[in-house]
């Protein structure tokens, strides 16, 4: 036989549970997300022939790849060509083989793409509906806090489990987070870290993340091994 509670009974501790965690400082939760990655992908891990060309919004071609790094570079959104130039995602357009055109990156200004809104951060960017989470928000997600990341890309080795909402994503649905991971390695090695479940709690205005996403970057720490000089 199933039991059921009345709702009245259950509010306090829902309530309760609310008050618990903002007295943890872990601010004011937003729930429960479903939680994905991406990251950069290069052209030299693609085999084929080039027969895919990526144009910029005036119909130039940037560069002709092969059709699978074509793909994935929809998808992920940034992407490294074989003569070390890094192009991103720019803005949707009718004569692309998959609906795209790019950019070329100025890798002094945004070494590892451009999320929607900025230059994407290592373990610190994620994308999110702006009608979820608006753009330039700090979220914590205690999932994280203490995490030994897999690289020093992002300037610090242990995570603190904050993150900013500086980019948004064509495949985003709800409360679904999609965190920059730099690599498909780095993805593998945090998706181990968190879990299999891919679920996460989030939580905004905390007391454990600086109230500025500026203050979450320190540009001079950024390594370059990944890219190259």
């Amino acid at each position: 036989m199933t039991r059921t509670v009345p709702l009245l009974l259950l509010l306090p501790c829902l309530l309760s549970g609310a008050a618990l965690a903002q007295d943890q400082g872990f601010g004011q939760p937003m729930g429960t997300f479903r939680l994905t990655y991406y990251w950069i992908v290069f052209e030299a891990d693609f085999p084929g022939r080039p027969e895919v060309p990526l144009f910029d919004v005036k119909g130039k071609a940037l560069a002709v790849v092969p059709a699978e790094f074509a793909r994935r570079i929809s998808m992920e959104g940034t992407g490294v060509l074989r003569d070390g130039r890094v192009i991103n995602l720019h803005e949707k357009c009718r004569f692309a083989k998959h609906g795209w055109c790019f950019l070329e990156v100025d890798r002094r200004k945004a070494p590892f793409g451009y999320g929607s809104t900025a230059p994407l951060h290592p373990f610190r960017t994620v994308a999110a509906l702006a009608d979820v989470i608006p753009r330039g928000t700090v979220v914590y997600i205690p999932e994280y806090d203490g995490m030994p990341l897999p690289g020093s890309e992002g300037g610090f080795t242990f995570h603190d489990g904050c993150f900013v909402v500086e980019d948004t994503g064509w495949s985003l649905e709800g409360k679904h987070l999609d965190v920059f991971a730099l690599s498909e390695e780095y993805y593998r090695t945090l998706h181990k870290q968190v879990g299999q479940q891919e679920k996460v709690h989030v939580y905004t205005e905390s007391e454990l993340c600086p109230g500025s996403a500026a203050a979450l970057y320190d540009p001079s720490n950024w390594a370059r091994e990944l890219l190259g000089p």
